[in-house]
């Protein structure tokens, strides 16, 4: 298969400060703040060449140092920038090779590089080319550049109840840093959720980081999601502000849009099998009913099941939904008998 890499106008970003970022109108739009994807190369792909030449018709001026493979790759090298005073930055990783990855690749940005891209769409198109292509980590970040909104806020949204996932159980969450300080000098963080389980908010007085005692009012809001029991949509990279709206409601009001959720593989597996029992019922309901006043409920079940588990649903196995008490939970009423 061959890819070309569509490199699209774009107007230049302003310019980057403290390693990378960059100043926005506040409140701006979400940003990817970080970028991780794994694709399959093609046989005779030169993969260093070729994610050095896509990052660098996408803004991101990058060069490459040849290292050690991470995560159980055979190969790597380290991506840099040149900063104005000529010292090097590392903003990336490149990872390919070896029997245990079967042959995929993988492509690791920070906030740094993500800060200097571009081209978003030049990127989602690349992915969209690409063999096999998965995100597997990305942030997604909103800046409050004058504190329109805070960590307070952020404390406040958790103590009423926002953050909870329709399950009525308060989500995990840490505060790092200077809580416990009057002043807040080195700066504040709420972080919501795991990134274990695959969604996570960090609200962290961002200015403060930066620049410690400043008094910089400067919040950042990122939403950090990893490919755990979820597809993350490859249109993530162009459609930011749905989708960091729609990892948790009440962040609609820092951006005024639609929010997009990300369906969880035991969600998915949830509808298909009310879907599945649907079908069942309207087919075979009758015989079922019929089967009833000649054998127990156990010994039908094990008359008219066998072992193995339907195509629809393997994903969402997979993802927990088997193994999980999802299937002990009682029909919902339109599908009961």
């Amino acid at each position: 298969m061959t890819r070309s890499h569509r490199a699209q106008h774009a107007s230049a970003s302003p310019s980057a400060v403290t390693l990378g970022e960059t100043p926005r109108p506040a409140i701006g739009g979400a940003k990817v703040d970080w970028l991780t994807f794994t694709w399959l190369p093609e046989p005779d792909e030169h993969i260093l060449a070729t994610v050095v030449e896509l990052l660098r018709s996408h803004g991101l001026k990058v060069h490459a140092e040849d290292g050690n493979g991470h995560f159980g790759f055979q190969h790597g090298a380290r991506l840099y920038v040149l900063l104005d005073d000529g010292a090097r930055h590392q903003v990336g990783l490149i990872d390919w090779g070896g029997e245990r990855m079967r042959g995929r690749a993988r492509l690791d940005l920070s906030g740094s590089a993500c800060s200097r891209i571009t081209n978003w769409q030049g990127m989602q198109d690349f992915l969209y080319g690409a063999w096999d292509c998965t995100i597997t980590r990305v942030d997604l970040a909103v800046d409050c550049l004058q504190g329109e909104f805070t960590v307070d806020d952020a404390r406040n949204w958790l103590h009423e109840g926002l953050f909870t996932a329709g399950t009525g159980a308060p989500p995990r969450h840490s505060t790092p840093g200077d809580w416990l300080s009057e002043t807040p000098y080195y700066g504040r963080t709420l972080e919501i959720g795991r990134r274990e389980n695959g969604k996570m908010l960090r609200a962290y007085e961002k200015g403060l980081q930066l620049l410690p005692g400043s008094g910089d009012k400067w919040t950042r809001f990122e939403v950090e999601l990893r490919r755990k029991d979820r597809d993350i949509p490859l249109d993530v990279l162009t459609r930011c502000d749905e989708y960091f709206v729609g990892a948790y409601e009440c962040l609609q009001q820092l951006l005024p849009v639609a929010g997009e959720r990300i369906k969880t593989h035991q969600k998915e597996g949830e509808l298909t099998a009310e879907r599945m029992v649907s079908h069942c019922r309207e087919a075979y309901g009758k015989l079922v009913n019929v089967l009833r006043g000649h054998v127990d409920s156990d010994e039908l079940m094990d008359v008219i099941s066998r072992p193995g588990i339907p195509r629809r649903l393997e994903k969402a196995s997979l993802g927990g939904f088997i193994a999980g008490s999802s299937l002990a939970k009682p029909l919902p009423k339109e599908l009961r008998p």
